[in-house]
């Protein structure tokens, strides 16, 4: 029986690795990505704008998106060439309390982060990429002001993790499949 499902386990590794060679599927980042290692260089020379909310103004979570697009963009290389691309970004933060019990008091707290950037090149500042990143985080209210303050912290916190994922999928998916913008 032992003997079985060693052979089975093999042929299924193998078949696995036929079909995914045949898949058409590329790493983004990888030297086999339809963008080389060149996706990673051009990456690292995107500079990221100040953030701001809707109304213009920054704010904390305005410096956590920009330290999350940061610390995702930076690792890509260590080019030191200037930069070719310019992201800017605005958000807006959405709070809604449902949850609510016979005493009408809200029992969880729902906030919806939604970001709206745009990616240019900086010598013709011609718009290459634009889009909206979103995400929604839900967290409990409780009796104590302290605890309801710093579970909102971390909520706003985990949606700037969440968005700047999005963003930085979609830039170097974008890049990835259009060579041309990426030189």
């Amino acid at each position: 029986m032992q003997r079985n499902s060693k052979i089975i386990s093999t042929a299924l590794g193998v078949f696995l690795m036929l079909i995914m060679s045949s898949c058409g599927f590329k790493p983004m980042y990888g030297a086999n990505s339809a963008g080389g290692s060149g996706l990673s260089q051009v990456m690292a020379n995107i500079e990221i704008d100040r953030i701001r909310n809707m109304q213009g103004r920054q704010e904390r979570l305005s410096q956590l998106l920009q330290n999350n697009l940061i610390e995702r963009i930076a690792p890509l290389s260590s080019n030191q060439s200037p930069a070719l691309y310019l992201l800017q970004a605005n958000y807006d933060v959405e709070e809604a309390g449902y949850g609510i019990r016979g005493d009408e008091t809200v029992t969880l707290q729902n906030l919806k982060l939604t970001v709206v950037f745009k990616l240019s090149e900086i010598n013709s500042e011609n718009v290459v990429m634009d889009g909206t990143a979103r995400a929604i985080v839900t967290y409990d209210l409780v009796q104590s002001d302290f605890s309801n303050m710093t579970a909102r912290n971390t909520s706003l916190s985990r949606l700037s993790e969440e968005v700047a994922n999005q963003i930085i999928t979609r830039i170097g998916t974008f890049l990835s499949e259009n060579p041309a913008g990426a030189e």
